[in-house]
């Protein structure tokens, strides 16, 4: 069966352009709603929720001359490519001083030592939530357009392999939390404070939610 191009409309509830501004609009009005541009040989759609109104995934739908569906493909929406980049930008600020040429890396292995890390880290978090959130949307396209795919053996969110993921990075949360009670907060850098408590608390909340909406949506299969 072949998807046309006015069974991927149907999937779109609001019709707007894609770009920076629409989506900063899309995210502060809480509209949930699926959005879309339409043009003559591609149509792209996107959806943000509740949980995740930032690294929400646009996806691609590449027509043929017949407006026959041919590939999809995806990307971070623009304000979660501006998220990942103040992050990172605002730590780097906060390793270097007014004169970089004065700082000592040497000397302040440390501090150096854990913005990478927290850098590590916002990408880490960022690429998996991204991944989880285009999967389920993905398989609610298909289910909606009717698309077979290859059915695949659902992930155990509690696997061997999550498992010794979880035992690293829940540790490693708590690691950093008594790193800023005990000395960032003490050494007055209450910004860089604030930015690791924002990423630990967005990963572990994150898991979380990703572990009861699998569990979920499996008990509805």
């Amino acid at each position: 069966m072949e998807i046309t191009k006015k069974d991927i409309e149907q999937l779109i509830e609001l019709k707007r352009e894609d770009t920076f501004f629409n989506h900063l609009k899309t995210i502060y009005s809480f509209d949930f709603r699926p959005t879309g541009e339409i043009g003559r040989n591609e149509i792209k759609l996107w959806r943000q929720n509740s949980w995740n109104r930032t690294f929400y995934p646009i996806f691609r739908f590449e027509l043929n001359a017949n407006n026959h569906l041919i590939n999809i493909t995806d990307k971070l929406n623009p304000i979660g490519k501006t998220f990942i980049l103040i992050f990172l930008l605002g730590f780097l600020y906060l390793i270097f001083p007014e004169n970089p040429f004065e700082f000592d890396v040497i000397d302040n292995w440390p501090i150096t030592t854990f913005i990478i890390v927290m850098v590590i880290t916002v990408v880490f978090i960022s690429r998996m939530v991204y991944r989880f959130e285009k999967k389920n949307q993905l398989e609610q396209i298909f289910k909606l357009l009717d698309i077979e795919v290859e059915e695949k053996k659902i992930e155990n969110e509690w696997s061997w392999k999550n498992i010794l993921i979880r035992l690293f990075t829940y540790p490693f949360c708590i690691f950093l939390i008594g790193v800023n009670i005990f000395s960032i907060i003490p050494n007055g850098q209450y910004f860089l404070a604030l930015g690791t408590f924002l990423v630990v608390g967005y990963y572990l909340i994150a898991d979380i939610k990703m572990i009861v909406r699998k569990k979920t949506t499996g008990n509805n299969v």
